[in-house]
């Protein structure tokens, strides 16, 4: 079997690291870097920093080529590692002319064969350059377009061009017997923004847009990310708002829609809590998809592939969920903002998602699966943190294994392996009779010599309850800021589809809700009522000092 390995990008060097049960030093090279991109076949390694691109080999640390590519920011491959992706710094020349920035790279032998302008550079829409899974077809969007390149020759030019107005992002399908690309185009002069699905084989020499496979429309929308599941049969597309229309966020407003590839379903996948989406992610084997969504604690739902709730995990303080690279593991984590609580659970054949274990990553900012599937690494990172950076590697129910710590760390990742290196293995029996029923704390402290895993502060209880140990100890049990009470999630009935409620009206956070109308209707009564009562008091009053 081979080496687990930990890559660290200090501010200095890069440094590798042997694999957990045990991190030591391996080896240092003494060139720093911004950003790390390995090949899909895990062979080499992309050191992009400065004015260049590194390419090294990824077991012997050796240098193979240099690009010199001046202010280079960011780096991206193709599917099969072919092609190379750069962003430079946008600038311009004597006479004012903007530089072309944006480039596509034959790594083999460093030639440039495309050379485009790009004014901005956003995480979420990198890279600007996509490709289909056999490098046939290079995609990039242009004003009112999508541009498509064939790989075979650049130097031709754009050879189709999807035709969209307004559109302000794409995605190509993964699977290799999908032609099928989604695009979307926001909200225009009144007219509803969409996601569409087109199948770029059967577009037209004039470049029209073909009849969208699947169209989905929706208002309260200025920007969307869209996911498309490994086998190309779904897409999910999450939307977001600067503005809460409901306002009862201060970060906008996200929504969640599925669109089916062959036209069969689009829909807004149904969420049992209102709030933002902080999370969603696919199975690696395209056969469900996660939702963390609601305000906190937000709470975790499983979807099929065909959006039918499934499973449904409880709330907690959760924000981030990460599937390990066989689909088996799941692990749901508090990070970022968050205390970094982590939930480990393994999900069976039938949907059902059972808990393995529960830990603690402080100040984590980062979650990452080896490319065995059997660890979790989580890591605090600068500039998120200046504080406490360094890495804790977990086994999948929740045991510490490794700690590390660094003055300045900036990134922490494993290292990858090619695909089949590792078998996909279940729990073990051990590990579900044991770590799994403390939540992985005891067998985290007797790991020697790490530290013990930070033990968690009794529950809170309300002050009325004080001093009574048995109503002490009952609230203690059932009271929690962190979890909605009497949530402890479940398989979803068949049939059954979560909905989110209805929202009474624009109330501000905190706002308590207008009462329902049967409560408005027995209000009025008993005010009518205690206004004739009152009226025959004062007329019986009336007539008794008359008579007097």
């Amino acid at each position: 079997m081979a080496q687990l390995g930990i890559v660290c990008r200090t501010p200095e060097e890069l440094q590798f690291l042997s694999g957990p049960p045990q991190v030591a030093s391996q080896s240092v090279v003494g060139s720093p870097a911004s950003s790390l991109v390995f090949t899909p076949d895990a062979t080499r390694l992309l050191a992009v920093g400065g004015d260049a691109v590194t390419v090294l080999d990824a077991s012997s640390r050796q240098q193979l080529q240099r690009l010199d590519i001046p202010a280079v920011m960011a780096a991206a491959l193709s599917p099969k590692g072919t092609f190379m992706i750069t962003f430079q710094r946008p600038s311009k020349d004597e006479s004012g002319q903007a530089h072309r920035n944006l480039k596509v790279w034959r790594l083999a032998d460093a030639q440039c064969l495309l050379s485009l302008h790009q004014k901005l550079f956003t995480k979420d829409s990198w890279p600007s350059v996509q490709f289909t899974a056999d490098e046939s077809l290079a995609f990039h969007q242009v004003t009112n377009a999508v541009s498509i390149y064939s790989t075979a020759d650049f130097g031709a030019g754009v050879s189709k061009r999807l035709s969209l107005k307004g559109v302000a992002g794409f995605a190509v399908c993964p699977a290799l017997d999908r032609s099928v690309v989604a695009a979307y185009v926001p909200e225009s002069k009144g007219s509803p923004g969409f996601i569409g699905l087109y199948d770029y084989a059967a577009i037209s020499a004039g470049g029209d847009a073909p009849p969208p496979l699947c169209r989905k429309s929706f208002y309260r929308a200025n920007a969307a990310r869209l996911l498309w599941n490994s086998t190309g049969t779904a897409v999910l597309a999450l939307t977001a708002a600067d503005v809460d229309a409901t306002n009862q966020s201060y970060y906008g407003e996200q929504k969640l829609y599925y669109l089916a590839a062959d036209g069969s379903n689009e829909c807004a996948v149904p969420l049992a809590k209102e709030g933002p989406i902080h999370d969603v992610q696919w199975n690696p084997k395209g056969d469900y998809f996660v939702v963390v969504a609601g305000f906190m604690p937000a709470k975790t739902t499983l979807f099929t592939d065909k959006c039918v709730a499934k499973f449904d995990l409880g709330s907690g303080p959760y924000s981030t969920v990460r599937w390990n690279p066989f689909g088996r593991f799941l692990v749901l984590a508090g990070i970022g903002n968050l205390p970094g609580d982590l939930a480990f659970y393994d999900k069976k054949a039938d949907g059902k998602c059972k808990p393995m274990g529960t830990t603690r990553a402080e100040n984590a900012v980062t979650a990452e699966w080896s490319p065995c599937g059997r660890y979790l690494m989580s890591a605090t990172v600068a500039p998120r943190l200046r504080v406490d950076n360094g890495f804790q590697v977990f086994k999948y129910d929740g045991t510490l294994v490794a700690r590390e710590k660094r003055d300045v760390l900036y990134e922490a990742s494993w290292l990858p392996a090619p695909e089949g290196t590792y078998d996909d293995r279940p729990q073990s029996p051990r590990a579900a009779g044991g770590a799994a029923a403390n939540g992985g704390a005891a067998a985290g402290a007797a790991a020697a010599p790490l530290p013990a895993q930070p033990v968690r502060a009794a529950g809170y209880v309300p002050p009325h309850m004080r001093g009574k140990p048995g109503a002490a100890a009952a609230a203690a049990a059932t009271f929690s800021l962190a979890r909605d009470a009497n949530d402890t999630g479940g398989k979803i009935p068949t049939g059954a589809v979560a909905a989110r409620p209805a929202v009474a009206s624009n109330l501000p956070p905190g706002a308590a809700p207008p009462p329902s109308k049967s409560a408005s209707k027995n209000a009025k009564r008993r005010a009518a009522k205690k206004k004739t009562e009152g009226g025959a008091d004062g007329a019986a009053a009336g007539v008794a000092g008359m008579t007097l």
